[in-house]
């Protein structure tokens, strides 16, 4: 066992420690020892490792941000310090990830290639920024095609709905009417909505009315591309119906011999009006 002697020696080597450790900035020159560099150093050692550190940051590539004021060369030398290519030629992109049916354009990607530059991209990032965009118009195109398809179905179930059994013959009409005048091409321009002027339903009903009147005035033999099966849209097949079936007509009168006629007319013209 240590005698009290030793105890004590034991203890005021471990207090002089101590001592050593809190003031370690007694030993360096007093004009530094309250640099704020300094407040995170707790002994010797961490100041030794905050050397070895800041020596290995001495050799490593850094890069300046420039200030407010900084010139476009300030700039231009900070990008070609993170990869910028020397020219915008300097970009070897891919085109990829584009909509269906589209094909790469020269021109477009040219343009790009000038405005990643002036942006001061790298070669990955312009190419990580082509792949998005072309994949956000990719999917924009693919969503107004269906959208359009939406529209084109919708339109002609309108006219189904309106034409009926004659669905067929009145388009055939409205036909008629742009071979008529040469004017084919214009059922192929396309609308702001991104449909066919063609399949619209209100031109196409437009064109019908255009083809009846022409078909009454100069006769269905001499208006080419109008000839019809006769079918009636419901309208027609209800004033057909009315008329059968007016009060005091053979339709009503059991007895009389063309009563069957009348009852099989009306019959005929009711399936054309509801299908």
């Amino acid at each position: 066992m240590m005698n009290e002697e030793q105890v004590a020696e034991s203890v005021e080597s471990a207090d002089q420690s101590v001592e050593s450790a809190s003031d370690w900035r007694t030993s360096i020159p007093e004009e530094i020892r309250g640099h704020s560099s300094l407040s995170h150093i707790t002994d010797v050692g961490a100041l030794a490792k905050s050397y070895v550190h800041a020596q290995r940051m001495i050799g490593a590539d850094k890069v300046a941000i420039p200030g407010q004021h900084a010139t476009e060369d300030d700039w231009n030398e900070v990008y070609q310090k993170l990869g910028r290519p020397d020219s915008a030629d300097g970009y070897d992109l891919e085109v990829r990830h584009l909509a269906e049916g589209q094909e790469a354009d020269e021109q477009s990607l040219n343009w790009f290639k000038d405005v990643a530059f002036k942006a001061g991209l790298t070669p990955s990032q312009a190419q990580t920024l082509m792949d998005s965009y072309n994949q956000m118009n990719a999917d924009n195109i693919s969503g107004m095609g269906v959208d359009i398809e939406a529209r084109v179905q919708d339109a002609e179930r309108q006219l189904r709905q309106e034409y009926g059994n004659a669905f067929d013959d009145r388009l055939e009409l409205g036909s008629a009417v742009l071979d008529q005048f040469e004017a084919g091409d214009l059922s192929e321009i396309e609308l702001a909505d991104g449909t066919l002027l063609g399949d619209n339903p209100e031109v196409v009903k437009f064109l019908v009315n255009v083809g009846s009147f022409m078909k009454d005035r100069i006769g269905e033999d001499t208006f080419a591309g109008a000839k019809s099966s006769g079918a009636l849209d419901p309208s027609e097949a209800k004033a057909k119906l009315d008329e059968l079936t007016a009060p005091n007509s053979p339709y009503w009168d059991p007895r009389h011999p063309e009563r069957q006629w009348y009852v099989n007319e009306a019959l005929k013209y009711r399936e054309m009006m509801y299908g």
